[in-house]
């Protein structure tokens, strides 16, 4: 059986919870509202759940994924942004820059 967000908020709330914790959704529904252009959709689960309990039933959570280069070349990708590092925070390899 597939669960509907609301299927599954609904036990988490009848089971006690006050608030629902939602991780890797959160990614996908920032990257479509980005490429919307600040547009929402209402179909994300963050949506769907804070339009049924409250927005303050909803918390969003994002483990950020540093990934260390040795150039800003080595970035594919013109959307992340390269930062400088300190030595103490320099790469595994000693790589100086991340996004």
């Amino acid at each position: 059986k597939t669960w509907d967000v609301l299927e599954v908020a609904s036990r988490y709330f009848r089971a006690g919870a006050d608030k629902i914790s939602i991780g890797s959704d959160t990614v996908v529904a920032a990257e479509e509202y980005l490429a919307l252009q600040g547009k929402k959709t209402g179909k994300t689960s963050i949506e769907t759940i804070s339009h049924v309990y409250g927005a303050q039933a909803v918390v969003i959570s994002i483990d950020p994924k540093r990934v260390y280069v040795k150039k800003k070349e080595d970035v594919a990708n013109s959307r992340h942004v390269v930062v400088s590092l300190e030595e103490a925070q320099a790469g595994p390899n000693g790589e100086r820059l991340c996004w």
